[in-house]
């Protein structure tokens, strides 16, 4: 299995220029091949880098296996198709392999090659990713991003063999309530609703701003905001995710999700004219919905711990009981309560809230 590691360069003030004149350099030399095969239409990397790698190599004297990722990169923009010339952000990612980066993981310390030779940066990483570490495998990437360095380090991880669950453990999704087991835990989402709503309020400040006045600190003060909130989404997901994987392991369990794909298109409600376009509020929720980010950290979460995950028809799942199966829409007596008329079983017993700031 496959998993993205990233780690933080602790780099210099001067470390970090050197840096960024490599990435720029380097991007420069890839708008320089893609000018070649734009003009020539030669898209195929063997083509590319017989025609361009000397030319190249004298222009801009990057390292020879640079030039090769350099090459790679230009050559895997147009597989998507060649109607239109690619263009390279200055300090878009590069990737790095083995024969120009190296890894001293005990040191917390990596070497790699710049525009001044090979450059040692120390790097910042808990234990779970230097164990990761110790299972790298093939490129990494290097990335600017708000103003510091990342390696995007991509990590072979072992699979557990997965049991053979006979039972599963139902997770119902949603906006307001997470996610709902059929353990009859529920996982609040009044915490990333609640951040949701007060940087809406700071972003349309601040959009009228940078929009009327051209403002930098505004834009600025919004990239800042858009990551605080991805992060603390993602810092949410995660420790669900994790809360729902051990509880499936540990008692011998699968995992059954909601199969949301599409779930943006098909929802509705109906708007004051009476029609069924989505607007205000319920726009705004289903836009924020992190939904398949929860699904793929359960996914890999669970394929390391052995878990099956099976994707079910979202239908009903709501107004199912979890312990007779009798499903009646009368069951859902609110979007907070769940009475079955069946067995009588009232949900949720349990509430899990999700951390808040």
């Amino acid at each position: 299995m496959k998993l993205v590691a990233q780690v933080k360069l602790l780099a210099s003030p001067e470390q970090k220029q050197v840096l960024l004149t490599t990435l720029k350099k380097a991007n420069e030399a890839c708008n320089r091949m893609s000018e070649h095969a734009w003009q020539n239409k030669c898209f195929k990397q063997f083509d590319l880098h017989k025609a361009c790698y000397h030319n190249i190599r004298e222009e801009f004297g990057l390292a020879s296996q640079l030039i090769i990722r350099c090459n790679a990169k230009v050559a895997d923009s147009y597989k998507l198709d060649k109607l239109t010339k690619r263009d390279f952000r200055p300090t878009g990612s590069i990737a790095y392999d083995s024969r120009i980066l190296t890894f001293f993981t005990e040191e917390s310390q990596i070497s790699l090659w710049t525009v001044v030779g090979r450059m040692k940066i120390p790097f910042a990483a808990g234990e779970f990713q230097k164990e990761m570490l110790l299972t790298q495998k093939g490129e990494c990437d290097l990335c600017f991003i708000g103003g510091e360095f990342y390696l995007m380090v991509v990590c072979d991880i072992a699979e557990a063999p997965q049991n053979e669950a006979t039972e599963y453990i139902g997770v119902d999704l949603g906006i307001v309530q997470i996610a709902s087991d059929s353990e009859g835990n529920q996982y609040s989402g009044e915490s990333i609703r609640s951040l949701r709503r007060r940087m809406r309020k700071l972003k349309a400040g601040l959009q009228h701003t940078a929009k009327k006045h051209g403002s930098k600190s505004a834009k600025r003060h919004l990239q800042k905001l858009r990551r605080r909130q991805s992060r603390f989404t993602k810092w949410v997901n995660h420790n669900i995710s994790r809360r729902l994987v051990e509880s499936a392991a540990v008692s011998g369990k699968a995992i059954a999700l909601e199969d949301l794909s599409g779930i943006r298109e098909r929802a509705s409600v109906m708007n004051r004219d009476g029609g069924s376009n989505l607007w205000g509020e319920m726009r705004f929720e289903l836009g924020n919905w992190s939904f398949d980010q929860l699904k793929q950290f359960v996914s890999y979460k669970a394929r390391r711990a052995g878990v099956p995950v099976v994707l079910v028809d979202p239908r009903n799942t709501s107004r199912t009981c979890s312990t007779c199966g009798y499903c009646d829409k009368h069951n859902r007596k609110s979007q907070c309560k769940f009475q079955c008329l069946e067995c009588g079983l009232i949900s949720p017993p349990s509430t899990v809230k999700a951390p808040c700031l």
